[in-house]
């Protein structure tokens, strides 16, 4: 049946004839012992549910960094708070799902009944769309919430303590909201999926419906259809949002979900995405199982999207970072790179066991294009840095989603996408992309000239940032150098001969302790987990300077920010190191420029591994068409990094674009056509 035929909302029974003929006490004796619905495996209350269940039960509300107590009788239309997202949130009904949690686990008939009376005084009071900014996908969350709860009273004495005739109330008003849900869909993204999703899970929950048939085949139909269109060929969501890719990727593994549970069929292209979906989650998650903030998102945890993902595809290596080490297999690939979306994963091992999981190390690198919709952060090259445990250089957080300044005038929703709040290069004060209102921006930076190897024993990625908004380039050289640490060259191109300002910015974990240490010719940042290095140019500075970070929606704590600014006309650089601590495996001693006075650029890196002494080189020439040559080398390219011993044995070259590598006498590569290039004796 097609969307616009469901019979309108008022409809006098929604439900099918011979359901409809039941008294009220038949029905609920149907509804608690029906069987030909099959459910998934019901999740166990947190703590969390039960804490939150205790404050629902007093009137307590708690959404968006917000509490609010509430009278026992209250309005649902007023809106507490200057945040329009706590009222969002608030008519999207999660804490129905934490009251029968609670009922669940404690059998207390308390929590029930709170869970019957504000629905009841919400359908007393509300009609659908009262929040027509959401796009009816409050309404879709708070169908999702009710289908939900109602689920985890399977297994309950529920029927004892709920009246048939609030159950058809309740039903109908499913039919009704569903209904206009299927009227006012987004034509596009995240909300329409959510919008989708409901309509599927209504259609497959409840066939007693009229419209069952209806609200199951558009559902199914239809969600499929735009899940091809939310999740990009490489598995990553179209927002590029870390947060947003989690929502959607578990609306899609609880759509095959109920699908494989129920014997409807979904088609084979959509499955496979959503494979793709799910391993790059794998991929994503930090070996603690947190994840990077990623543009606008809150804290998540992939992990029960990791273990749905590795039962229904069958993979083994999901169930590795589902349990964070302790099952499955290990993935091939340490590093990967998603191409469509730009983002790369490093990391030095998967580990062997779970201990060993989670001291392994992980870099996310963004070298890819803004995401669709108003999601994205002026971030291009932003980079996270997980190791020994713990975040060591994060991305703040989104914090708001209110375009308006606070009472000090400070407009957080801009601080938090703009590029000063990542890590990256800041040009004149300016984002990359041009801010213009909570939702809206100006022309998107672009990169150009992407170039990647992922290698054995290194991996580095290239590209170059063009922006609308000031005319100077930035070139990011990115390498995680034997898989040990990071060498970051930062080339800002400017010929116009007009002075810039360039800062540098490390964003640090809230909390962190840091001593700084800067001398002529280089700075030392040391913390408890990670030391970054730099060389510093004259009229360099470098200074720890308070920021911000946000795990969770309207919560912000203080946090530092490393911030290296030079300013200058022509072209200027950053080169930045950046390694774990403490580390008995490896210590860097030393980074030295080898390069003054030249238009090349030569670096040499100090290191101690297990009391021998080891060096690496890297080598960018002024120009890619001409031989360069130091001691030993004989090197055309753009880009040539080789570690060798005290001995001037070399252990591993990695190339950009190279045609020819000579090193000690020995030739490691010649290819006139120029090549990425990976060399292991």
């Amino acid at each position: 049946m097609a969307v616009n035929s469901f019979p309108g909302q008022g409809q006098n029974n929604p439900l099918s004839e011979s359901i409809a003929a039941l008294s009220e006490a038949e029905l609920i004796v149907y509804f608690a012992n029906r069987s030909h619905v099959v459910y998934p495996d019901l999740p166990k209350a947190s703590d969390e549910q039960l804490k939150n269940a205790a404050d629902i039960l007093a009137n307590r509300f708690s959404y968006t960094g917000e509490t609010f107590q509430f009278e026992p009788v209250f309005s649902w239309k007023p809106n507490p708070s200057a945040d329009k997202e706590w009222q969002i949130a608030f008519h999207k009904h999660y804490f129905l799902i934490d009251l029968i949690q609670a009922y669940r686990h404690t059998r207390e008939v308390v929590y029930l009944e709170k869970w019957k009376q504000l629905i009841q005084s919400w359908i007393t009071e509300m009609g659908s769309g009262y929040i027509t900014l959401s796009d009816a996908q409050v309404e879709a969350k708070r169908m999702e919430s009710w289908c939900i709860a109602f689920m985890l009273l399977k297994g309950t004495q529920w029927h004892d303590h709920i009246p048939g005739c609030f159950l058809q109330l309740f039903l109908s008003r499913i039919a009704e909201e569903t209904h206009y849900i299927s009227q006012h869909l987004k034509p596009v993204r995240n909300h329409r999926t959510f919008q989708l999703y409901a309509i599927y899970l209504v259609g497959v929950l409840f066939p007693e419906l009229t419209t069952h048939s209806s609200f199951l085949e558009t559902g199914t139909d239809l969600l499929s259809k735009n899940l091809l269109t939310d999740f990009q060929r490489d598995g990553v969501h179209i927002e590029m949002s870390s947060h947003y890719h989690q929502l959607v990727a578990e609306t899609g593994i609880r759509m095959l979900e109920l699908a494989v549970l129920n014997k409807i069929s979904l088609n084979n292209e959509l499955v496979d995405r959503l494979h793709k979906a799910v391993r790059f989650s794998l991929y994503l998650q930090w070996p603690n199982g947190d994840i990077p903030l990623i543009n606008d998102s809150d804290n998540g945890n992939h992990l029960d999207l990791l273990r749905l993902g590795s039962h229904y595809f069958n993979d083994p290596e999901l169930l590795w970072g589902a349990t964070l080490g302790a099952d499955g297999r290990a993935p091939d690939h340490t590093s990967y790179c998603f191409t469509e979306s730009g983002y790369f994963i490093l990391s030095d091992t998967w580990g062997s066991d779970k201990k060993s999981y989670a001291q392994r190390q992980h870099v996310f690198f963004d070298c890819g294009n803004l995401g669709e919709g108003s999601h994205s952060h002026y971030d291009l090259f932003n980079f996270c840095y997980f190791l020994g445990g713990q975040p060591a250089i994060i991305d703040p957080g989104r914090y708001t989603y209110s375009g308006e300044p606070d009472t000090n005038g400070t407009l957080w929703r801009h601080y938090f996408k703009g590029t000063a709040a990542h890590n990256t290069v800041t040009i004149d004060r300016l984002d990359q992309t041009r801010y213009l209102n909570r939702t809206k921006h100006g022309p998107d930076v672009q990169w150009v000239g992407r170039e990647y190897l992922l290698g054995q024993k290194s991996d580095w990625v290239f590209g170059r940032a063009v922006s609308e908004n000031y005319s100077p380039q930035h070139e990011r050289l990115f390498v995680y150098v034997g898989h040990e640490y990071l060498f970051i060259l930062d080339k800002l191109h400017s010929d116009d001969l007009i002075d810039h300002h360039y800062e540098l910015n490390f964003h640090l974990p809230a909390g962190t302790e840091s001593n700084l240490i800067s001398q002529e010719g280089h700075y030392r940042l040391v913390t408890n987990q990670c030391e970054i290095r730099g060389i510093t140019e004259l009229g360099m500075h470098c200074q720890i300077k308070p920021g911000w970070v946000s795990q969770y929606y309207g919560i912000k704590h203080q946090a530092p920010i490393l911030s290296v600014n030079q300013s200058g006309s022509g072209d200027k650089i950053f080169t930045t190191l950046v390694a774990p601590l403490p580390n008995d495996s490896l210590t860097i001693n030393s980074i030295s420029c080898e390069s003054a006075g030249s238009n090349n650029q030569s670096y040499s890196v100090g290191l101690i591994k297990q009391d021998q002494h080891y060096y690496d080189r890297f080598i960018i020439p002024a120009s890619a068409n001409e031989l360069y040559q130091q001691e030993g080398l004989h090197f055309q390219g753009k880009f040539l990094a080789y570690r060798e011993d005290g001995e001037g044995k070399i252990l591993f070259v990695t190339a950009k674009a190279a045609s020819t590598i000579v090193l000690r006498g020995k030739t490691i590569h010649n290819d006139s056509a120029g090549s990425n290039v990976e060399w292991i004796p």
